[in-house]
């Protein structure tokens, strides 16, 4: 847009003289919405839009440094939504959670990680009634996303090379040699009943290995859906991207029942100006909590709830903004007696064991339990899902391990239990007509009570674990928990008070069958349209047992080759 027209756009506050009409646009320039556009400009003759909430991040070292991982969250290039108080922990206040406002999405502000779910837990997609999406085709897609490195030998890093994929756009590596202490943490876990597995990718996860990580080992610079998928073909006049604008709704030309047809999107730019882009193809790629707020505002939701907000409903689907999925953390620290001579993390450890690995047989029968009670935010169909994971003994729990040194004293052992796969469901949804006002977003964490014993029996076995030698042998005292606090009934209070989030939002535009609350089909139509589509981690049924930037990359490149 010339300067002179966005001055007249400014002064009047609203602006229809940039009408453009594009074969789709895409809202989100983030992990999904690159993939697909990339796969859809490959073609001259197809016409692309990205609507990017923020900048392209370009220079921005706390994007590009893996070694400052965290350190763009609370910055410019993070949406820092407010979440409300939990219900089921007297009401602490969770703050607020980063998800990436940048060029990238949250690809350029995550922990970095990238590994697949589990072969198991991809099929339970297909059994949930999504045609098409099982291990088979979800892992193949992700492969094709990545570029993977092998580790030299002299970084005494196990990996599977058939695990990988090794041309894609992402480039994924190992992020330095393991330390010592790595393999005495290997040990412990296979002491102590664990399993060793010389790679988690590839559909088997199952024990103790290290972590892949989205980065170039060159110059240890991240790796991101812009770097990836944008910047290198930015030259193609078919594939454009607009910066620093907020799209509010969805525009429609026809409103038909059960064939609501799109006729573009209405936009907010940096100045408050408002615009309008026409497209024969609507794709929301704004993520978990920002794609059901825009069908919202374009009256594709529960219809009770829209009516009270004054927004007339185009199509009535209850499931938008429901089903929100979050894995949950309970940080744990030890003090190492010894200082490692490490300026920065250690390369990850993940160890992935089922719950029945975890409880052990002594206490399967109380989990089994609560597991047999069904939370009133899950529906019939996922709970049996969830159930019939734990039938199949998928991995449900995450050691998530590093080790650092800080500037003065001892080194810190890090190990992050992590309930990957919790029953309860929170919630995303509009407060008002206004299109940049933040949504309203309830965890709802352990409304199931399973859900609190889950992460209290983690943190007990990993207790076990460190405690065993050779592993054992490193620690001197223990930070968080302190020492004596071991029993489940003292574990849950300090899961109550410590929970900590993944940042692995999603489900919130479900993928299933409409009766069972479905937002979206398994070609991830939106139910009830012609034209609008929905591609992001919203749309994800069965949380992965994984760091989720790996399946959205699958999933985005599942999308685009149904979308050609």
């Amino acid at each position: 847009m010339r300067a002179s027209t966005r001055l007249a756009c400014v002064l009047v506050g609203v602006c229809t003289a940039r009408v453009q009409a594009f074969d789709y646009v895409i809202v989100g320039g983030g992990t999904a919405g690159l993939v697909v556009a990339n796969r859809l400009t490959k073609d001259p003759l197809v016409s692309v839009m990205v609507l990017e909430a923020g900048g392209d991040g370009l220079g921005n070292t706390n994007i590009s440094d893996v070694t400052l991982i965290g350190a763009a969250w609370g910055t410019q290039v993070d949406w820092q939504f407010p979440t409300e108080p939990l219900l089921h922990d007297g009401n602490r206040s969770s703050g607020t959670a980063p998800r990436g406002k940048v060029l990238g999405g949250s690809s350029a502000i995550n922990g970095d990680v990238f590994d697949y779910g589990d072969a198991r837990e991809y099929d339970e997609w297909l059994t949930l009634g999504n045609t098409g999406w099982n291990a088979q085709s979800i892992i193949a897609a992700g492969k094709k996303a990545e570029h993977f490195y092998a580790p030299k030998p002299s970084d005494d890093i196990d990996f599977t090379l058939t695990a990988h994929g090794l041309s894609g756009n992402i480039a994924t590596s190992y992020n330095s040699a393991a330390p010592p202490i790595h393999d005495d943490v290997i040990s412990s876990v296979v002491n102590a009943g664990g399993l060793r597995s010389a790679d988690n990718a590839g559909g088997n996860v199952d024990g103790i290995s290290h972590a892949t990580n989205a980065r170039l080992p060159l110059n240890s610079t991240r790796a991101t859906a812009a770097t990836g998928y944008y910047f290198p073909y930015s030259y193609r006049k078919n594939f454009q991207v607009t910066l620093n604008v907020v799209a509010t709704k969805i525009l429609w030309s026809s409103i038909a029942s059960g064939s609501a047809v799109a006729s573009g999107v209405e936009y907010v730019d940096e100045y408050g100006a408002t615009h309008t882009i026409s497209a024969k193809t609507v794709v929301l790629s704004a993520g978990a909590w920002g794609s059901p707020p825009i069908l919202e505002r374009s009256g594709v939701g529960n219809a009770t709830f829209l009516k009270s907000l004054g927004i007339k409903s185009v199509v009535d689907l209850p499931g938008v903004g429901e089903n929100l999925q979050e894995q949950t953390i309970a940080p744990m620290l030890w003090s190492l007696n010894a200082s490692l001579p490490l300026n920065v993390i250690t390369p990850f450890l993940l160890n992935m064991e089922s719950l029945q690995k975890t409880l052990g047989s002594g206490n399967l029968a109380t989990l089994e339990s609560l597991l047999n009670v069904q939370p009133p935010s899950l529906s019939d169909a996922l709970y049996n899902a969830h159930k019939s994971l734990y039938s199949k003994s998928v991995p449900w729990i995450e050691g998530y391990v590093s080790v650092s040194t800080p500037a003065s004293g001892p080194s810190v052992l890090a190990w992050y239990p992590v309930n990957l796969h919790p029953l309860s469901r929170g919630s995303v949804h509009i407060v008002s007509t206004n299109g940049t006002a933040y949504p309203k977003i309830q965890y709802n964490f352990f409304d199931s009570p399973f859900d609190t014993y889950v992460l209290a029996a983690a943190v007990q076995r990993v207790q076990s674990i460190v405690s065993t030698p050779p592993l054992s042998g490193w620690i001197a005292s223990p930070i968080s928990p302190p020492a004596g606090v071991t029993s489940i009934q003292d574990l849950k209070a300090f899961v109550l008070e410590n929970v900590a989030t993944a940042s692995h939002i999603m489900g919130t535009a479900l993928m299933a069958p409409l009766k069972d609350g479905g937002v979206v089909d398994a070609n991830l139509k939106v139910y009830g349209t012609k034209n609008v589509y929905v591609i992001d981690a919203s749309v994800v049924p069965i949380e992965p047992a994984a760091h989720l930037q790996a399946t959205v990359y699958a999933l985005a490149g599942r999308a685009a080759e149904l979308l050609s």
